[in-house]
């Protein structure tokens, strides 16, 4: 009991930069710390049980798109705790602030971090999920001893900005519905063509979405086995094994679940990740077994015949897409409903690579028409094209109430009802709820006023803005 009210009791750190007060709790995370210089924001940081400021400490800088610092530093936790890190996750909203303020503020939080905790100058690493990948992978440029980057669905590269004079490890983790899958395995080429350190990691999941913690864990090992290997964490054969039997676990968890083509190909990427640990044999005869298996065959040939099927159905969307578009070609609406009707099908289907391979596509689809869609309506495109753009978004994306209210807006400010009304009634047999925003569709004053539009949002949501007005007027 003694130990246990040891681990979780509160340590006080003072501040270099101006000997604040900061009350951290140890093997739990502490929430709304502030950061020095950078306004209002705050980061949350978890600290391991045996944490002591008499020696200095890996850590990483995570980074999530809506700022859930408190949450997603427990998603780091156990991985933490196990290998000795620091986590500081900001609680910055990265959806709602422009770029160069973010920058800033990152960077604010990792000084702060660096004036208050012992951190290792050598250990220093970033983590991020989709927006927050962006920003993991951009900070190199701003602190150039980074030792590693870990990537979650999505990266920053600019070729002119990765210094060669200064590498560090990057880690890709990407889930097996996700569209950015095949990107996130173009950014680890163009760094092995630098010849920096890379590693692969995939999960269960779609885009915009954070893995497991078990995941993150085996991620963040090859973070902790490279500077083994560089000689900046002690080579310890039992810690090392420890990690190794973790990982291994993990496998054992995939082949348990039937999953043997994707526990045979973590073991293939964690044969070269322990190559200098002595495991190898151990994972060649673990791999060989997996082949034995009665599903490995057909899995893998599930999985090429899936991934082959989808790079020639992305090239062909992107033709057809680019083609509609120039042509303003309302025909072909319908068939790209039945395009996302048949993707909504497969995704069901029990057949795993066909499956994911389906999410996939919606996926892609959305993204390339959500591109188009944006583009489209910031430029000075004819109404025609706007309107159809936005259109076809309702085809591909048909819950995302953004593509409706703009035809609305467009067909209303045009003085055509008809489509304004049409696709008004559409969007609410979404399910759409928000009758404030309703009546606050840009150029659709004089509509709301109309009894047909009223009418509608009445039979969906059961009531409307000037409905009753409009009987009274009647009977009067």
């Amino acid at each position: 009991m003694k130990k246990l009210l040891l681990a979780f009791c509160a340590i006080v750190i003072f501040c270099n930069s101006n000997a604040q007060e900061l009350r951290i709790l140890k093997g739990r995370v502490t929430d709304s710390l502030p950061i020095s210089g950078a306004s209002d924001n705050t980061f949350a940081l978890y600290a391991p049980r045996d944490y002591t400021p008499n020696q200095q400490w890996p850590v990483v800088f995570v980074f999530d798109p809506q700022g859930r610092g408190a949450t997603t530093a427990n998603l780091f936790r156990q991985a933490a705790e196990d290998q000795q890190y620091l986590i500081a996750s900001a609680n910055l909203n990265l959806k709602a602030e422009p770029l160069d303020s973010i920058i800033q503020t990152a960077t604010s939080m990792m000084n702060f971090v660096f004036n208050s905790f012992p951190v290792h100058p050598d250990l220093v690493y970033t983590a991020g999920m989709g927006e927050g990948a962006q920003v993991a992978s951009a900070l190199p440029m701003f602190y150039k001893k980074m030792a590693g980057v870990m990537a979650i669905g999505n990266s920053f590269v600019n070729p002119a900005y990765v210094d060669k004079n200064y590498p560090y490890m990057f880690i890709a983790v990407a889930g097996d519905k996700d569209y950015m899958v095949y990107e996130m395995e173009e950014y680890l080429r163009f760094y092995d063509d630098l010849d920096f350190k890379t590693e692969a990691y995939y999960f269960d999941g779609m885009e915009d979405v954070w893995p497991e913690a078990a995941v993150i864990s085996n991620a963040m090992t090859g973070f902790t086995l490279e500077a083994i290997r560089k000689g900046v964490r002690v080579s310890d054969k039992d810690f090392i094994r420890k990690l190794y039997e973790s990982e291994i676990a993990y496998t054992e968890q995939l082949g348990r679940s039937r999953n043997f083509y994707e526990a045979y190909e973590k073991l293939d990427r964690m044969e070269d990740k322990y190559e200098d640990f002595g495991f190898e044999e151990e994972i060649e005869d673990r791999m060989k077994e997996i082949k034995k298996t009665s599903g490995f065959r057909s899995q893998r040939s599930d999985f090429r015949e899936a991934t082959s099927f989808e790079k020639q159905q992305q090239e062909e969307y992107e033709y057809l897409l680019r083609t509609d578009i120039m042509s303003v070609n309302y025909q072909n609406i319908g068939w790209w409903a039945y395009q996302v009707d048949e993707l909504e099908k497969l995704k069901n289907s029990p057949n795993e690579a066909k499956s994911n391979m389906a999410y996939r596509l919606h996926g892609y689809l959305d993204f390339l028409t959500k591109r188009q869609f944006d583009a489209i309506l910031k430029s000075e495109a004819p109404i025609d094209a706007k309107i159809f753009i936005s259109v076809l978004r309702t085809a591909i994306q048909k819950d995302d109430p953004e593509a409706y209210f703009k035809i609305i807006s467009l067909a209303g400010s045009d003085g055509d009802y008809e489509t304004a009304l049409l696709y008004l009634e559409d969007l609410l047999k979404t399910g759409y709820s928000d009758i404030e925003a309703l009546y606050n569709i840009e150029s659709t004053l004089d509509l709301q006023f109309t009894r047909e539009y009223n009418e509608i949002i009445k039979k969906y949501l059961g009531e409307s803005k000037f409905y009753n007005d409009i009987e009274r007027d009647e009977k009067n």
